[in-house]
């Protein structure tokens, strides 16, 4: 195998044989049906790998994505040596450390301390190398006074940062984690990340197996979506998390007992798109212009930081999308109705996805009524940084209102001014049944765009100093001067003298 690959699998079938019971397990293996033993219910066959070819270059870090019993955990068995394959070939060129299971591998009555040591002590340290290691195991861990406590009084967090920093103490060539870093919380995550990086600048070759894809983006530049033994999809990260969260909504609809759309756009009868002349001004749903419950005003934030009102040029967007992210734009299943039909994004410059920070901004959808009727939704706006990680969450107050089939109605969201900090951002859109923001999860969904449009935002050079991801505005109350309370009472003492 070329020196620049570090796992090659070729033609790779992996097949488990499915007993009735121990005993028909036994008889197999021990091959007794020579003897004229015949287990009690013949074993069925199941396929945890289909012939899969793969390739995987050194220093890269990649993601494995997939349902459970789509393959993951057997493809990492393979590449550790833990099963033979079926039928193909694996090839895995350099050392491999793997992080298969909470705790596998640590005496749970031992220290982590003792654990640490003996970890290290099988891979043939001399006396400095480690020490070395040992000082760079604690200080990531942090663990403190717990190191000298048993391995098998720690949290899972606790696990998993010790056994973390023991796996990537010493460089190895291949590091394969399955499911471990799900146990540690966003710091961990963040340590791990620079961690991972230090050893891919090395050489280092990652495969991370995770059902958060948070994680897949934090820490990987590429994914691998495995789906009933096969590859269904390989690229960059980004592109393969955003198809697999679409897939993946439709069985989680159904395993609540809903049934899924087909995902289309909308019905025959519906399809047809009309052109709008429409110039009418739009209303701003603010707090002056428009009344709300208040249970529902009490959670949704809807006030406008400044008075005075930006002048944007005049756009109609119809059925266009502009800024669509890589990987197109992701509709999720939902139920007819109401359907985003464009999307863009306006400046004082006109149309742009490059914002300023404390500039306004005002982003714009277009929406296609499936079937005429009369509607009382909310929309809203989710804004998410380059790694997932969801940066902003913005809603609308209630949108009633009656539409006919076909009918397209725009809607205008304007950031007054833009108060998210410098970076890269995906925005997805969802139209809701209206509904107080406690029962989001269990309101009607229309429509949803996710991670479907891409924009950034810059700061200005003269306030390169405010770094933060996000600038707040507030109400400011400031206590009044001894000569102000004075003027104060003494106006009052006029008034009551009048």
């Amino acid at each position: 195998m070329p020196n620049d690959y570090a796992i090659r699998l070729q033609n790779v079938t992996k097949v488990y044989k499915l007993h009735g019971s121990q005993r028909d397990q036994l008889v197999d293996i021990l091959g007794l049906h020579r003897f004229g033993i015949k287990p009690v219910v013949p074993y069925k066959k199941f396929t945890a790998l289909d012939n899969i070819s793969l390739e995987v270059k050194r220093g890269h870090r990649i993601g494995i994505v997939g349902r459970n019993g789509a393959g993951k955990t057997t493809l990492l068995k393979l590449l550790c040596g833990n099963f033979a394959p079926t039928s193909g070939t694996v090839k895995v060129n350099g050392e491999v450390q793997a992080l298969m299971n909470i705790g596998l591998g640590f005496h749970p009555e031992y220290t982590g301390r003792e654990n640490v040591e003996a970890s290290l002590q099988y891979n043939g340290l001399n006396r400095s190398e480690y020490r070395k290691a040992m000082d760079g195991i604690i200080e990531f861990c942090e663990l403190g006074d717990y190191l000298n406590q048993p391995f098998k009084s720690y949290s899972l967090g606790m696990q998993a940062r010790l056994m973390f920093a023991a796996a990537t103490a010493i460089r190895p060539d291949i590091l394969i984690i399955d499911e471990v870093l799900g146990a540690g919380d966003a710091y961990f995550v963040a340590k791990s990340k620079k961690r991972v990086e230090a050893l891919i600048t090395s050489g280092c070759t990652m495969l991370l197996v995770s059902h958060s894809m948070q994680q897949v983006l934090e820490l990987c530049d590429e994914a691998i979506w495995l789906d009933e033994g096969c590859v269904r999809m390989r690229g960059e990260a980004f592109l393969v998390v955003k198809a697999y969260e679409e897939y993946l909504h439709g069985p989680i609809i159904r395993a609540m007992g809903g049934v899924p759309l087909s995902g289309k756009n909308s019905t025959d009868e519906s399809s047809a798109v009309l052109p709008v002349t429409a110039t009418e001004p739009f209303q701003c749903a603010t707090a002056r212009s428009f009344e709300l419950p208040k249970e529902i005003l009490l959670h949704t934030p809807r006030f406008l930081p400044h008075e005075e009102t930006p002048i944007f040029p005049f756009v109609r967007i119809g059925n266009q999308f502009d800024f669509v992210a890589p990987g197109g734009v992701s509709r999720w299943q939902s139920e007819p109705g109401l359907k985003v039909c464009g999307f863009t994004i306006v400046t004082e410059r006109g149309r742009t996805n490059k914002l300023v920070a404390l500039r306004p901004a005002k982003i714009i959808i277009s929406i296609i009524a499936e079937r005429g009727s009369g509607y009382h939704c909310r929309y809203g706006i989710a804004i998410d940084n380059h790694l997932g990680v969801g940066v902003a969450r913005i809603f609308s107050p209630p949108d009633q209102f009656e539409i006919s089939q076909s009918e397209q109605r725009q809607v205008e969201i304007i950031l007054n001014p833009v108060q998210i900090g410098p970076g890269d951002y995906t925005i997805g859109i969802s139209i809701l049944d209206s509904t107080p923001l406690e029962q989001l999860n269990t309101a009607c969904r229309y429509d949803l765009l996710s991670r479907s449009f891409t924009f950034s935002i810059e700061m200005p050079d003269s306030l390169s100093v405010l770094g933060a991801a996000f600038i707040h505005s507030a109400e400011w109350c400031f206590e009044p001067t001894q000569e102000q309370r004075s003027l104060d009472n003494n106006q009052s003492t006029d008034q009551g003298i009048n």
